[in-house]
């Protein structure tokens, strides 16, 4: 049984205090933009700002892992979305709609940055694999917080929805407060990138990371959307779509170090893409509620195991300062992240929600060659790294 008084549980919380904040909204999307008047060209140009705001946070990852600990930052972050998140939940205005979407794009990005900088290190520290069980956490919890929010929000209202995940994220406060330690800041170029020899890998890493973000966003603020749609009379579970790709994702995250050491990370990848690819394919061409829950459990299964695998290689490229090659690769990211969300609200609205679910499916073979890329011209360099983190 895990210690909860670790850095390790802590961690685990910050995770699953993530997850909740975005399940919390993605289960509550359509009683949102309905209060908000917000229609799906409108969501997706929201949805666009949040990512530009996530992708603007994270870029500063380097220079905030020169001067901010992994702590500090988790500790500013976490009560500021906690309030974000209370206002977008309650926005009844197209302005403070957006004024919040992109606040709360913002202080995810930040914390995205400091959690997984935090989970390498103690992957690194405790000397096994671990990392993909930080995941799981944000994947559940956004399985649980998805359902719960869409059944709350229609019959109880999204303030009760926004409380949920404030005590998630207070509990992950007080957690990072009582057990984290502040690890030592490395300033100047030594906490930089300029010693790397390459930088090809943090690229192509960082592409595959921002479509498989793409899809992962598309999936979770549009599935409710979808839904609810296609079975009106179903609104208050219309956020099943979402709970079944949380559940499944965090199916795989869990088991997901045993699959990392038995068939390696690549391998593993690829064989998720083509899952992920069938299951957008099938929600581009259904009619059917139930398929279609059922193709976004495809999905959660199918990326699951995408984001950690980047995270941690993007992380291991730069040991002295991990945010600094996160911040990187999460910049090289930033374009598919920022253009996804709007061209998949242009396409949704001039064509339909199904049609851009089934574009996802494109995503997914890009990736693959990205990943495809990555092994041939990248493996010897991420071996070396490894080698030498092993070595430590």
């Amino acid at each position: 049984m895990m210690n909860l008084r670790t850095p390790r549980a802590a961690a685990m919380m910050v995770f699953a205090g993530f997850g909740a904040a975005i399940g919390c909204w993605a289960g509550a999307i359509p009683q949102v933009i309905a209060a908000a008047g917000i229609n799906s060209l409108d969501l997706g140009i929201g949805l666009t700002l949040n990512s530009l705001a996530g992708v603007t946070a994270i870029s500063f990852g380097g220079m905030i892992g020169r001067r901010f600990s992994n702590r500090s930052v988790m500790l500013g972050a976490l009560p500021l979305l906690a309030l974000i998140l209370i206002l977008l939940l309650v926005a009844t205005s197209f302005w403070l709609f957006f004024a919040s979407l992109i606040a709360f794009g913002a202080l995810l990005g930040f914390l995205d940055m400091a959690m997984n900088a935090e989970a390498s290190a103690i992957e690194h520290d405790l000397r096994r694999p671990i990392f993909t069980t930080f995941h799981g956490s944000v994947s559940i919890a956004i399985a649980f917080f998805a359902i719960v929010s869409s059944f709350l929000s229609a019959i109880a209202g999204t303030f009760a929805t926004s409380m949920l995940g404030v005590a998630v994220l207070g509990l992950a406060w007080l957690m990072v407060y009582r057990s984290v330690p502040a690890r030592p800041v490395t300033a100047g170029r030594a906490g930089g990138l300029s010693h790397l020899p390459s930088r090809l890998p943090l690229i192509i890493i960082g592409m595959a990371v921002g479509l498989s973000i793409a899809a992962e966003t598309s999936t979770l603020f549009w599935s409710a959307k979808l839904l609810n749609d296609q079975a009106p009379e179903l609104a208050a579970i219309a956020g099943l779509g979402a709970a079944f790709f949380g559940a499944c994702n965090a199916i795989v995250r869990f088991r997901g170090d045993r699959l990392r050491a038995r068939y390696g990370e690549v391998p593993l990848m690829l064989a998720s893409l083509v899952l992920a690819a069938a299951g957008f394919a099938v929600l581009g061409l259904s009619l059917s509620f139930t398929a279609n829950v059922v193709a976004f459990a495809a999905v959660g299964f199918g990326l699951a195991i995408l984001c950690p695998c980047l995270f941690n290689m993007a992380a291991s490229q730069v040991l002295a300062n991990r945010a600094a090659g996160l911040s990187f690769a999460g910049l090289i990211a930033g374009p598919p992240r920022i253009l996804a969300p709007w061209v998949f609200g242009w396409v949704a609205t001039s064509q339909s929600t199904s049609f851009a679910f089934g574009l996802c499916a494109a995503l997914m073979v890009v990736a693959f060659g990205l990943i495809l890329t990555l092994q041939s011209v990248g493996q010897s360099r991420l071996t070396a790294i490894e080698a030498q983190a092993t070595a430590e």
